[in-house]
């Protein structure tokens, strides 16, 4: 998909991530923040913060934060998608 901006990146995903999701096992998933946290002329790196909360049977309650990195990279129609990587999750 093509971007006009690290920042329009940004806006596309937090439309798309806006209302919580809950899976079949009752995970909650909602958008935390979504920031451009380094851009180049020619590239930038975006981090999500996704939260995680529900209960688990055999573990109880719980909430975690899961990061998502993500590496645009600008050519000359504007900028792409280059890669995704999931960076764990922290309590």
């Amino acid at each position: 998909m093509l971007y006009r901006s690290p920042a329009g990146f940004c806006a596309e995903y937090a439309k798309a991530h806006r209302d919580p999701v809950t899976d079949a096992t009752g995970d909650t998933v909602e958008l935390d923040e979504v920031a451009v946290v380094s851009e180049t002329p020619d590239s930038a790196r975006v981090v999500a913060s996704l939260f995680h909360h529900g209960h688990a049977p055999d573990a109880g309650y719980y909430d975690v934060f899961e990061r998502v990195a993500f590496v645009l990279v600008k050519r000359g129609d504007g900028w792409h998608l280059d890669s995704e990587e999931h960076l764990g999750y922290d309590s």
